[in-house]
C-alpha cells in the first residue's frame, strides 16, 4: 500500500472567539479575506470510536498557497478540539493534507502507529479523520478528501487571498457564489447554506 495523501496544504487553530483571531490574523499577520462558518452541519461523526454531535464554527483564508483555519467548538461535548488538548487554544493545533483515498491512508497510518481519533463526514459527501501518534513533539494530522465542489471551494478562498484588499476580513457568500459559478447549484447551494443559511431563492435569484 501506498500513501495517497498529497503535501500539507492546511494549519488549524482553535480559539477562544473566532471574530477576535480573525481580526488578529487579518490586521497583524496580513492573512485574509475569511470565509466565515457558522454552525457548521456534519454526518457521521465520532470521536474515541463514540458517536458525537458536535456544534462549531469555522473560518478559512490562506497565506500563499497555505490554507488557514480557525475552530470555535460552542458546545462541552468531548472532543479533539477541547478535551483532548486539555482545552489548549490559540496555538496550532493540527496539520492538513489532502487525499483521494482516505481510507487507504488511515489504514497506513493506524499501521504505523497513528491512532484514528476523530472524524467526520461533510454535506457534500467529503470526508475528514483527525490521527495522532504518541510520538512527543508531533503535530495531529488530519486528512481530507473533499469532493468536487469542496476542492472548488477551496480553490475560490485561495483565490480570494490572491486578489485581497487588505481591507475586507470577512467575503460574502454571494461573492463565493459567484466566482465559484458551479453548473451544479445545488452542490453551490450546500456550501452557501453552510457559510450564512441562507435560502434557495436568495442563492438563486429565484
Amino acid at each position: 500500500m501506498v500513501k495517497k495523501f498529497g503535501p500539507i496544504m492546511q494549519m488549524g487553530f482553535i480559539v477562544e472567539d473566532l471574530d477576535t483571531a480573525i481580526n488578529f490574523w487579518t490586521k497583524k499577520m496580513n492573512v485574509g479575506p475569511f470565509i466565515k462558518l457558522e454552525g457548521i452541519e456534519l454526518y457521521d461523526q465520532y470521536y474515541n470510536q463514540e458517536s458525537i454531535d458536535l456544534d462549531f464554527s469555522g473560518a478559512l483564508s490562506y497565506t500563499g498557497t497555505m490554507q488557514i483555519e480557525l475552530i470555535k467548538q460552542h458546545c462541552n461535548t468531548p472532543s479533539i478540539y477541547n478535551e483532548y488538548v486539555n482545552n489548549k487554544k490559540d496555538t496550532l493545533h493540527h496539520l492538513c493534507a489532502l487525499t483521494n483515498d482516505i481510507e487507504n491512508d488511515i489504514k497506513i497510518l493506524e499501521s504505523e502507529g497513528y491512532k484514528n481519533l476523530q472524524g467526520g463526514r461533510t454535506q457534500d459527501n467529503g470526508k475528514f479523520a483527525y490521527l495522532d501518534t504518541t510520538e512527543k513533539g508531533k503535530p495531529i494530522f488530519e486528512l481530507t478528501q473533499l469532493s468536487e465542489g469542496g476542492i472548488q471551494f477551496f480553490k475560490t478562498i485561495e483565490k480570494a487571498s490572491f486578489n485581497w484588499d487588505k481591507k475586507t476580513t470577512l467575503l460574502e457568500a454571494e461573492i463565493i457564489l459567484w466566482w465559484m459559478n458551479f453548473n451544479d447549484k445545488g452542490i453551490a447551494y450546500i456550501i452557501i447554506y453552510t457559510i450564512r443559511r441562507i435560502t434557495w431563492k436568495r442563492i438563486l435569484g429565484l
